[in-house]
Formats: structure tokens, C-alpha cells, sequence
């Protein structure tokens, strides 16, 4: 069992904004927050007998991966689930619906064959079962190559995951073996999602659960390419057999065309901002609450004053990864300092350092508009308000509508 960081340098691992809760650390940091949707998502996916296709989003920093991480641990044994980032497989800058049903079919084939759920024969790639035509289809049809040569007493499951590796791994890498291969796959496309529903029903059946995909990082997918995957091929996503979860880019949702792309999907789940401020600029106990105890769970008391906490919630705007990273900030300071502990000095250090990055993103004509939000908390679904959400400077609540404030950090600046 994970435990609270007993010195600074523990506490500085423990706060890095880069990494989501999960495993261990999950069980034993996360804090329950009322207002997101991961039990009502558990809920929808073991109450669906069909597949479904879900969009998951959030705001940047809002602890999307964590949700997600934790959706997993709340679903194991229930379903067999394939939980990956699409970072990991393919390029975003030029990612098709084709690479993306293509990374999906990939990564069932190295979990179910690492786990041994798919049923092959021995004796070489000679007999006629689903796994050896399998191989044969995508080393015939898709790369044209022999990636692998198995020996004669290697098994189809093993076969095809070394030859699942190998060619996600030359996906990603070789720009010429990304294009050949989508060209082929694209031509290929009914065989591909037959394919891969024949593959999806053998790990049902074989696992007796049902399937669920979580796909991540695709809301780092650029809006136009989003937009074209989302709107254009979500009839296609749909034929897969298995319930799909998408993470999609916030500015979706703002979009004139989100209505016609929710069409295409079964639901959304959507993770908001902590609440730390209502809208009339009063501390809301609850969201401060939670945001503080996110903090106290990770360090023990004696390693940082309750004066730097406070500001440090405060600060933050209930975005967790604000936080993260003035806790980690705060705590590199006082690390450099020879100290033993994160005092209030230290934490008003990493809020100036926080203001002049956000600082260096602003111009000249940002901060007479961005007075205007905090004088009105309007939501109003502009360019300019979706630039502001998108790097954080403007931050959306709900209380039943829509609102939205200026990041706190910003208040300052704005001031002078």
C-alpha cells in the first residue's frame, strides 16, 4: 500500500503532474470527487447489453487518465478491457479512422494472446482456426512482409503477437510502413472490421465477459482532424463489436456540429472542473475541500504549512493539475533551499513562476477581454472564449448552467 511522502523528495515524485493516479497510488491517494461521472459511466457500460460507443471528455488538467484508470479498476473482472493511448501506437498530427480501427484490432490481439484467451493450434501456422487465418490476412493482405518467421513448434497466439508488436511499433516509427499500411487497410476496410469482430467475439467467448476498449489521448487530436474522425467515420467506429470508450477534445462539445457527432454515439460523460469559487466569488467548502485533501493525502502535515496549502487551492481554480503543479513547484523550492518544508514563502514563489508562464501566453488585448469574463462569469460559445478554455486561462464551472471565471493565477496580472 502506497504511503504519504514522509520528506520533500519523496513528496516532489509523488507530485508530478505528468503522471495519473493508478494501481497502488490510485487506492491510495484518489479522493472521491461528487461531481464526476465514473459511477454513472460503471453503471451505464454493466447495464448496456448491446455495444456502446462512448465520448469521455474534460477540460485539460481536469483528471481525465485518473478517472479512467480508476473506471478500469471499478470494471476488472467484470469485462475484458483493452485500456491504451493512441501516443503510444500511432501519430496524432496524421491519424485516419483507419489507423485508429487498426490500432484498436492490434491491441485486443497482444492483450488477449499476453493473457492467453485465444485458442490456437500448435504445429506451425498450418492448420485453418481463426488465429492462423488471422496471420495469414494480415501478413498477406496488410504488410505484404514476412515481420516474422515462427518457428514450426510456435503457437498462433504467440505468432500473432509478434507480429501485433511489430507492426505497431513500425506503424508508429517508419512514415512509409503508416502509409503503405492504411492504403492496404483502407482497401481492405469491410474485411478489417469483419476481422476484427471475429477476434472481439473469440475473446468474449473465450474470457465469458464482454469486451470494452478505452481509448485515450485522442482529445489531443487537433480540432479539424477530430472533427473529421468524430464527425465523418463514427458510423464506421460503430461497427466495431465492442464497447468503445473515446476520449475527444473539448472543443468539440463547443462546436456547431457536436449535436450531429452525439448522434453517432450511445452517450458522453463529460469531467468538470472542481468548483472550489462559486460564481459569485464565494469559497464553496466542498470543492475546497477536496482539492486540500488531495494535497494531504500525498505529504505528511509537517512537511508543508496549512498557510501554503490554502493558497495553493486557492490558486488553483479546482483544476487538479494546477495544483500538482504548484505543489511540485513549491516543493522543488524548498528542496533548493536546504529546507525540510514548504512554507508560505515557497508556495507564493511557484505562483509567480506559474503567473509568468501564463504571462508569456497573453497579449497586449487578452487582459482587457479577460476582465470582461470575470466581471460577468458568462459562458458565452465564441472563438475567443475556446481559445481562453483551451490553454486555461478562462476556466468553465457548472451549477446547473454553464459559467465560466478566469483562471485565479491570472487574477493578479490582471489587476495591474
Amino acid at each position: 500500500m502506497a504511503v504519504r511522502a514522509r520528506t520533500l523528495k519523496e513528496a516532489l515524485n509523488l507530485f508530478d503532474p505528468r503522471v495519473p493516479l493508478a494501481g497502488r497510488a490510485l487506492a491510495a491517494y484518489y479522493v472521491e470527487r461528487p461531481d464526476v461521472p465514473t459511477l454513472e459511466l460503471k453503471a451505464y457500460l454493466e447495464a448496456m447489453d448491446e455495444p456502446v460507443k462512448v465520448l469521455f471528455s474534460g477540460h485539460r488538467g481536469s483528471g481525465k487518465s485518473t478517472e479512467l484508470n480508476r473506471l478500469s479498476g471499478l470494471l476488472k473482472g467484470r469485462f475484458f478491457i483493452v485500456h491504451f493511448s493512441v501516443l503510444e501506437i500511432l501519430n496524432l498530427t496524421d491519424l485516419t479512422y483507419v489507423d485508429l480501427i487498426l490500432a484498436i484490432a492490434l491491441r485486443l490481439l497482444q492483450q488477449a494472446t499476453d493473457e492467453r484467451i485465444l485458442k490456437g493450434r500448435k504445429r506451425g501456422l498450418v492448420g485453418v482456426g481463426m488465429l492462423e487465418d488471422l496471420y495469414r490476412w494480415l501478413t498477406h493482405e496488410i504488410v505484404e512482409e514476412e515481420m516474422v518467421r515462427p518457428s514450426r513448434e510456435a503457437s498462433a497466439e504467440a505468432a500473432l503477437n509478434l507480429l501485433a508488436l511489430k507492426l505497431e511499433g513500425r506503424v508508429k516509427t517508419e512514415s512509409s510502413t503508416r502509409r503503405m499500411v492504411r492504403e492496404r487497410a483502407e482497401l481492405r476496410l469491410f474485411e478489417l472490421v469483419s476481422r476484427t469482430n471475429l477476434l472481439i467475439e473469440e475473446i468474449r467467448s473465450n474470457a465469458r465477459r464482454p469486451v470494452l476498449v478505452i481509448v485515450e489521448d485522442l482529445d489531443k487530436l487537433a480540432f479539424e482532424r477530430a472533427l473529421g474522425l468524430f464527425l465523418n467515420h463514427a458510423a464506421l467506429l460503430a461497427e466495431l463489436r465492442a464497447h468503445i470508450l473515446f476520449t475527444f477534445p473539448i472543443t468539440l462539445r463547443y462546436a456547431r456540429e457536436f449535436l450531429q457527432i452525439r448522434s453517432h454515439f450511445s452517450e458522453r460523460f463529460l469531467i468538470p472542473n472542481v468548483m472550489v469559487y462559486d460564481r459569485h466569488g464565494q469559497l464553496r467548502p466542498e470543492g475546497y475541500r477536496v482539492m486540500r485533501e488531495i494535497v494531504e493525502r500525498r505529504m505528511e502535515p509537517y512537511l508543508i504549512d496549512s498557510e501554503a496549502v490554502d493558497l495553493a487551492v486557492r490558486m488553483s481554480g479546482g483544476v487538479p493539475l494546477t495544483l500538482i503543479q504548484l505543489l511540485q513547484s513549491a516543493i522543488l523550492h524548498g528542496l533548493a533551499m536546504g529546507r525540510d518544508r514548504v512554507g508560505l514563502s515557497e508556495m507564493q514563489g511557484a505562483v509567480i513562476q506559474l503567473q509568468n508562464d501564463y504571462r508569456g501566453t497573453l497579449r497586449p488585448e487578452d487582459y482587457g477581454e479577460l476582465r470582461g469574463y470575470h466581471r460577468t462569469r458568462a459562458f458565452v460559445n465564441n472563438e475567443r472564449t475556446r481559445e481562453f478554455l483551451a490553454n486555461l486561462s478562462l476556466l468553465e464551472y457548472s451549477d446547473g448552467e454553464p459559467w465560466c471565471d478566469v483562471h485565479p493565477i491570472l487574477l493578479p496580472l490582471l489587476e495591474a
